[in-house]
């Protein structure tokens, strides 16, 4: 049980208890029964948000890979002309934690992931030295999970920007805009992340 869980029922059962004696006995059975469906309820929230942020930390990782794979596979070319996420698929530049289905790539939440130079997938131009990594149709906290994810140090050296994108807003964080400056808080991202379909958008050189 972790140290959250303990505080709020700690102020559940202290809130309780204040009222108890003045309760009748179907009034304490009852008080009882609120009691027992809050645990239930606070547990299965934090079991909930702490697999997102496990599943944030798994789709970060992942995009990592990807980038690498990337890098490692065009280094020998002036650019990343032709790149795109069905050259991905078909040059299996993918890692094997990321699947393939029906010719979509997939992150770990389940959600489409497009390479190339934008968030749809459009294959790199010549002379193109930048490739976007995105994830689209990302619930709100999915799309917070992911945007606030700690990445490793080395990861975000070979990152220009990264970008909140959904039906209310557009948002680039990168390294000379102080007010949104990477990496992202979670109480940053939670201004931006709508209700559905949210892009996390992230730019790699």
């Amino acid at each position: 049980m972790t140290d959250k869980i303990k505080y709020h029922l700690r102020r559940i059962i202290n809130i309780i208890g204040a009222f108890l004696p003045r309760l009748s006995r179907r009034g304490r059975i009852m008080a009882a029964t609120v009691c027992g469906l809050a645990v239930l309820l606070l547990a299965g929230l934090f079991f909930i948000r702490g697999q997102e942020a496990a599943g944030a930390k798994e789709a970060g990782e992942q995009i990592a890979r990807l980038a690498q794979n990337i890098r490692n596979r065009y280094q020998t070319r002036p650019d990343y002309w032709g790149l795109s996420t069905a050259e991905v698929i078909r040059q299996k530049i993918n890692p094997l934690s990321m699947a393939v289905a029906d010719g979509r790539l997939k992150g770990c939440f389940g959600n489409d992931v497009q390479v190339g130079a934008d968030a749809e997938g459009t294959a790199v131009m010549p002379t193109g030295r930048t490739f976007v990594i995105a994830c689209n149709g990302l619930n709100r906290r999915q799309c917070v999970a992911l945007a606030a994810n700690k990445a490793d140090p080395a990861f975000w050296l070979g990152v220009e920007g990264m970008r909140i994108k959904n039906a209310q807003t557009d948002r680039l964080f990168d390294w000379s805009t102080k007010e949104l400056v990477l990496p992202a808080s979670a109480e940053q991202a939670k201004k931006y992340c709508q209700t559905d379909n949210n892009y996390v958008i992230f730019y790699f050189k």
